[in-house]
């Protein structure tokens, strides 16, 4: 049993980028499929989920620039500010679709319907509280149930495995009761099984295990680069980002070449930063209920940021160890800190 050439991508996956194909979860997996001849099937019940989830995000966007328009009303006069709601609905929807188009052109693309599925066996699913049903909410996973046994049906009669890829944990534990669903916790995950025979694989984790802090700097110079903001909203300006601490996990290998890998994980970026600003909640006001004073705040403040990083590794002449980090891609551009203190 070699790695699966048949492929499910649950809705989360897409999710978690914002459906962005450019975005490091999604990037690596998009440019490796040139080289790979891939089945992605698509049941009905998640194809209907990815939709909606598509739709609720451009509702978003849009409540958003509404939003923008109404505190800033003189944005409307830009040349290339969409005017009318339905057109700039239209064109977002469209960008999107196609961008998500252009993702799955490569592979080959089965939609999967109902027919054959056995829904006595589904209810004896529910009844016996068999995976992706379980207790509480779970107990109603009725699309993923779905989903399911549409993709255990096709495995079988199609006489194949299947790659689940899913960060939910009701499609792992599905996939552990069925032969031929095999589970899979991301893209990246799926493609370093795909390079599992590569002797370079093993030397670039071996070195990741040795030295866990390899990136440690790597991280930091391109962290401090990115924007910080005031969650509050206040006047003020945050500078000198400090990386305190950092905590990886999900570390794969996701393409090799004759003396490069490619290498994605998650990162728990723990930090310090300088931040002066006007702290609103002290500020005091005269009999007309007008701000007398602007107090400001010179502080350090802490604060956690997560994003999943790209990494280009080197290997040396005879690509028998790790030589250096030559490239390092965060997949975050900004992010916000608070400055309260609360209570």
């Amino acid at each position: 049993m070699g790695v699966p050439t048949h492929i499910f991508i649950d809705t989360c996956i897409f999710e978690q980028a914002g459906f962005n194909v450019e975005s490091a979860k999604l990037k690596p997996f998009r440019d490796a499929l040139k080289e790979l001849e891939l089945t992605f099937l698509d049941p009905d019940p998640i194809f209907r989920e990815r939709n909606r989830h598509l739709r609720n995000r451009v509702d978003a966007a849009i409540r958003s620039l509404e939003k923008i328009e109404k505190s800033l009303p003189v944005i409307t006069s830009l040349d290339k500010w969409p005017k009318v709601s339905f057109f700039r609905e239209y064109e977002i929807r469209r960008l999107i679709n196609k961008s998500l188009a252009n993702f799955l052109k490569p592979m080959k693309h089965i939609k999967l319907g109902y027919d054959g599925i056995d829904m006595h066996r589904l209810m004896t699913w529910y009844e016996q509280g068999r995976a992706p049903f379980g207790k509480g909410k779970k107990s109603k996973e009725f699309p993923d149930a779905l989903a399911i046994a549409i993709l255990d049906r096709y495995a079988q009669s199609s006489n194949c495995e299947i790659a689940v890829v899913s960060t939910d944990t009701d499609f792992e534990r599905a996939c552990a009761e069925r032969i031929n669903l095999l589970y899979f916790p991301s893209l990246a995950a799926y493609l370093q099984v795909l390079q599992k025979e590569s002797e370079r694989v093993r030397i670039v984790q071996s070195w990741f295990e040795e030295t866990p802090d390899a990136f440690d700097e790597w991280v930091a110079t391109a962290f401090a680069e990115i924007d910080f903001e005031i969650e509050e909203g206040w006047d003020g300006e945050l500078t000198d980002p400090e990386l305190d601490e950092l905590n990886i996990s999900d570390f794969y290998v996701v393409a090799v070449a004759d003396r490069e890998c490619t290498v994605s994980f998650e990162a728990e970026i723990n930090f310090s930063i300088y931040a002066e600003y006007e702290d609103e909640d002290d500020y005091e006001y005269d009999y007309e209920d007008e701000p007398s004073g602007h107090p400001r705040k010179e502080e350090s403040k802490y604060s956690t940021a997560y994003t999943t990083v790209l990494s280009k590794i080197k290997l040396n002449e005879s690509a028998s160890k790790v030589e250096e980090i030559i490239y390092i891609d965060l997949d975050i551009s900004s992010t916000s800190v608070s400055v309260s203190s609360g209570w």
